[in-house]
């Protein structure tokens, strides 16, 4: 984030000094061993900054053009946010100064970050059965153990063990659990709902019984034994009809992320928009930038 984020504040000053007019003699700074003009500012971070502040500028142009976010949005995205950040003990504008930014530079930053994900989720289609069957599976949480290991081997060895005595689970995942966080206290995970855990975990845990012991489950993270300890029902307050829209969104978010988890097709399909969009660069200083970020998606 802190990359984007200082990108963001740098092209904001490029664009802001840019707009300045033709005072570029003008001084931004005085001192007994020499002045700093606006256009020796301007000069300074174009050098250190420039391709990418131009691209993350032309980035925010074609997806603007592309799809549309709303102030609404912005704004509660940017809430969002600074709740999680507020949560943290952390002082949101000590935060913002940290980063270099301000608010206007952070909502520009929430703005960018929600047209990303509307180009991400482009093209993700998500039935209504899946939605339904998300949507059923909001009504029941799930109280489960496992036990995580790195490769097939070790998990077919683990699962052996456990067919001959299934009461050593706990005692297991202390042995051979890779997950720290849980391994201590028998691999227990607690209560979750259909969309704290990647898909594959989710899909097999919403299909076991009480008791059960699953089979070696891949997933990006490696191999999980499930154990499902208990079930309890959840009071689901509006019909499938009024959230199927939304459930589809968050689905389509999550399925398209499971897709590209380090990006590579989302800047290849950002970098498809910006030949779509025909750009020349004019700034001699500052025309590789395109080729530059477009030779980056392929």
């Amino acid at each position: 984030m802190k990359k984007t984020v200082l990108s963001l504040t740098l092209a904001a000053s490029v664009l802001g000094l840019a707009a300045c007019g033709n005072s570029g003699d003008e001084k931004v700074v005085t001192s007994k061993v020499g002045d700093i003009t606006k256009d020796q500012l301007y000069s300074e971070l174009k050098e250190t900054a420039g391709d990418s502040a131009l691209q993350l500028m032309m980035i925010e142009k074609v997806l603007e053009d592309k799809f549309k976010v709303s102030d609404k949005e912005v704004q509660a995205k940017y809430d969002e946010q600074k709740k999680q950040i507020e949560a943290q003990g952390q002082d949101f504008k000590a935060y913002l100064a940290q980063q270099g930014m301000n608010e206007k530079t952070f909502k520009r930053y929430m703005k960018l970050n929600l047209l990303q994900e509307k180009a991400l989720v482009d093209g993700v289609k998500i039935s209504d059965e899946d939605a339904k069957k998300f949507y059923d599976r909001t009504k029941k949480e799930l109280k489960a153990s496992h036990i995580l290991v790195a490769d097939e081997k070790t998990a077919k060895k683990v699962e052996k063990e456990l067919k001959a005595n299934p009461k050593k689970f706990a005692a297991l995942a202390k042995k051979y659990s890779t997950d720290t966080s849980n391994a201590q206290n028998g691999g227990e995970l607690g209560w979750f709902g259909p969309d704290k855990m990647v898909a594959e975990f989710t899909d097999a845990a919403y299909d076991m019984k009480k008791g059960e012991i699953s089979e070696p489950i891949k997933t990006s993270f490696g191999y999980h034994i499930i154990k499902l300890e208990d079930t309890k029902a959840v009071e689901v307050k509006n019909s499938f009809e009024k959230e199927k829209e939304s459930i589809k969104k968050d689905l389509a978010a999550k399925k398209a992320k499971a897709e590209d988890p380090d990006q590579t097709k989302l800047q290849a399909k950002i970098a498809g928009y910006m030949k779509d969009a025909k750009i020349e660069i004019k700034d001699k200083d500052l025309k590789n930038a395109l080729e530059n970020f477009i030779g980056k998606s392929k």
